[in-house]
């Protein structure tokens, strides 16, 4: 079986391929016949690029989970290794047509059956794994693993291979493709282009994104990057790559001839990448996260720049005779493995370092992210937390692979000449049927194949309409979207309520408010408030922000720029959801979303029966001067609101904490009774004895930093706080299953 043609996989060949020549495999032209044999020559210098590749891929998720906030530093250099996820599926597609693409024969039954033999038990397995290790935050077995398996949803790295899945599946098409065009492959890379730029425009600057139309669900679906339509031109560009490799490789020895030209080209990609980092950041002033999107315009210069050096590089490298070429060729066989293992080690090392065995307040990430310069932490993560992350995945995956469980774990066969004679003869007989039908089929007419497929076309349409009545009777939330003319602006906003049980006529209504840069749909995923909606136990409104931000009256980003009046949007929502007030109605706003939340508590204290603030400050401005019920929710160690004052670090929001809390508590005019309740790495504290019946409860949590409090970094999740509170107990239960 060849065991290689993802590119994260170890090899470009057959199993016995070893590449005997450094040079003379990619440097002349295959000689005739070459195009109809099983496998062609090993390519050595991919070897040395999957570890470079996968150098990338670790540091991006380091920088981003272990950075905490993402400051101007994180921000320019996650902008190069976002890169990363392009430059695989380039490397995946260019492989797969290196190998198949000129073949004389295709058959797609066992192209399919052997390339999703090494890939889906991994997706699976790990997808499993994922699962278990978060714990019961991911929501109750079986129902939420089989999401995180229809979504890609266990881990966030997890989307390759379900993307790796469906270039496996269109690859056919691909090759034919190339086989038509075959002349005009300069337009279709042109098509690609331009179909890209078009895409990364419209999901970087929002254009056509917001509203419920068939653009914007097509964007923000692409914009999961789950699917295939995310990286049509990596796609399409890797499969020309590896049809014109040799005319490929000659072009980038006469231009990259040496290891000056290779740099100079990465230099061009990395100089364009934080040019126009610097550009949003520092001219239109995007936040350093934003500005950092591996869904940008400029990602396409880069990553075909980066591309084309490694390329050059790995040529130069094997041309040179390929020094330490055993171990490049280790690394890259457990590539897939490293890939697979590297959050779960990176997940790991974060529990340990973040323990209070390490000092309070987060330990030693508490104070990696209160160092005067982020570019400090910058040069810790990426010369200690990375190489040490990158050294345990590998030796992780390596042992692995000498277990019967590496095709498993792995996604490489364990001992791939020694397949089963029951594995032999289920692929002789899945061949013989492949043959027999393909056979037939060019024996059938061409009004059987018209008949057919007008048979055919009424049998898939008559299936779709029964899954949509399946997926009806099935559904457990009913979501409705709708929209609301606030001044000279048309918002909008989802309703999500429950589909299979009887909502109780005082079951609460809970309005969120998103944090910047976040779409609905992720917020609706992060903030896990679903599963209360689900069970029947409450409302959830969810209203769209501007161009993903709140103007919270001096605040903030893009909303705050074009001076939107979200104030007003949100007490007209409050009437459309809820005319009379008829039923509890509570307000939960996270990061920017709070800000927003406390905006409204100071402006109209009357318009919700709670206020719920996560990781947010009120306004310098803003003053709660009637006594309400209100939530706080901090974190010892977040990055953007200061826990103490006169803490050390680059905050963007003030004062401290822990001064919101006894500002809050003088306004509700509250006694010093309290009680308290601590749960995981979280502590609930409430002062119920207040003027009026108003009360202040305080969660904070000693590890998280600005993210939204969940499993498994922050234990319980937020919205089990937020609904402890809602029904005034400091009891925190597990959520609805």
């Amino acid at each position: 079986m060849i065991s290689g043609s993802t590119g994260i996989s170890g090899s470009t060949g057959s199993s016995g391929s070893t590449g005997s020549s450094a040079r003379s495999d990619t440097h002349a032209p295959a000689p005739p016949g070459a195009a109809g044999r099983r496998a062609r020559p090993h390519i050595v210098a991919f070897d040395v690029i999957r570890l470079v590749i996968m150098v990338f891929v670790v540091s991006v998720h380091t920088l981003s989970l272990a950075g905490g906030r993402v400051t101007m530093s994180i921000g320019a250099v996650i902008t190069v290794f976002h890169t990363s996820r392009e430059l695989f599926l380039l490397l995946t597609a260019l492989v797969l047509t290196y190998n198949y693409g000129k073949r004389d024969q295709l058959k797609a039954g066992r192209f399919w059956r052997r390339r999703c033999w090494l890939v889906v038990p991994a997706y699976v397995t790990w997808s499993a794994i994922y699962y278990a290790a978060d714990g019961r935050g991911r929501g109750a077995f079986p129902g939420a693993l089989l999401r995180d398996l229809a979504n890609a949803g266990a881990r966030y790295h997890l989307y390759f291979l379900l993307v790796s899945m469906q270039i496996y599946l269109l690859f056919p098409l691909i090759r034919w493709v190339l086989k038509k065009t075959e002349g005009y492959h300069g337009w279709l890379f042109g098509a690609a282009v331009a179909y890209q730029a078009w895409l990364t425009v419209g999901l970087h600057y929002r254009v056509g994104r917001n509203g419920n139309g068939l653009l914007a669900q097509f964007l923000n679906g692409a914009g999961t990057g789950n699917w295939i339509t995310a990286y049509v031109l990596y796609v399409v560009a890797g499969a020309l790559a590896g049809w014109h490799f040799e005319e490929l490789c000659a072009f980038t020895r006469r231009h990259l001839g040496n290891g000056r030209r290779v740099v100079l080209v990465a230099a061009v990609g990395v100089a364009a990448g934080i040019g126009v980092f610097l550009i949003e950041t520092e001219v239109f002033n995007a936040t350093p996260d934003n500005a950092s999107a591996v869904f940008q315009p400029v990602v396409i210069f880069e990553a075909l720049a980066y591309g084309w050096a490694l390329l050059g590089a790995g040529l130069l490298w094997s041309d040179r005779g390929a020094p330490g070429r055993k171990f490049a060729a280790a690394g890259s066989a457990s590539s897939f493995g490293i890939y697979l293992a590297h959050p779960l080690v990176l997940q790991a090392l974060l529990l340990v370092v973040g323990s209070h065995y390490f000092g309070a307040n987060g330990g030693l990430t508490g104070w990696l992210h209160r160092l005067p310069q982020s570019s400090i932490e910058v040069v810790i993560l990426l010369f200690i937390a990375v190489p040490l992350i990158y050294a345990c995945a590998w030796v992780i995956a390596s042992a692995v692979r000498r277990t019967p469980l590496s095709l498993f774990l792995t996604g490489r066969e364990w001992q791939p000449g020694r397949k089963s004679r029951i594995g032999q003869a289920a692929d002789r007989a899945l061949d013989k049927i492949e043959t027999a039908i393909g056979a037939h089929a060019n024996r059938v007419s061409r009004r059987v194949l018209v008949i057919t497929l007008a048979v055919v076309i009424v049998a898939a349409s008559a299936s779709i309409a029964s899954a949509k009545i399946v997926s009806a009777a099935k559904r457990t939330m009913n979501t409705t979207v709708s929209s609301i003319q606030v001044g000279n602006m048309t918002r909008s906003y989802t309703v999500l309520t429950p589909a299979k049980k009887t909502l109780s006529p005082v079951a609460p209504i809970i309005m969120v408010l998103s944090g910047l840069n976040a779409t609905q749909s992720q917020e609706i995923s992060r903030d896990e408030l679903t599963s209360y909606a689900q069970a029947g136990e409450a409302e959830l409104v969810y209203p769209l922000a501007y161009r993903e931000s709140w103007n919270a009256v001096g605040c903030c980003s893009w909303a705050a720029q074009a001076a939107v009046d979200d104030t007003d949007f949100i007490k007209d929502l409050v009437q459309q959801v809820d005319p009379g007030h008829e039923r509890p109605i509570y307000l939960m706003g996270y990061s920017n979303g709070g800000r927003l939340a406390y905006t409204l508590a100071c402006t109209d204290p009357l318009l919700f029966d709670g206020v719920a603030a996560v990781k947010s400050d009120p306004m310098t401005w803003c003053n709660i001067s009637v006594p309400q019920k209100l939530l706080q929710i901090a974190s010892t160690d977040d990055t953007d609101v200061p826990w103490y004052t006169g803490e050390k670090g680059d905050f963007r929001e003030e004062p401290a904490a822990q001064i919101v809390n006894a500002e809050l508590r003088y306004a509700d005019q509250c006694s010093t009774e309290s009680k308290s309740s601590a749960q995981g790495n979280m502590t609930l504290t409430t002062w119920s004895d207040c003027l009026d019946g108003a009360s202040v409860s305080f969660a904070v949590y000693t590890a998280g930093v600005h993210s939204y409090p969940r499993p498994p970094v922050s234990y319980p999740a937020a919205s089990q706080v937020i609904w402890a509170w809602i029904n005034n107990t400091t009891t925190v239960e597990p959520q609805p299953k």
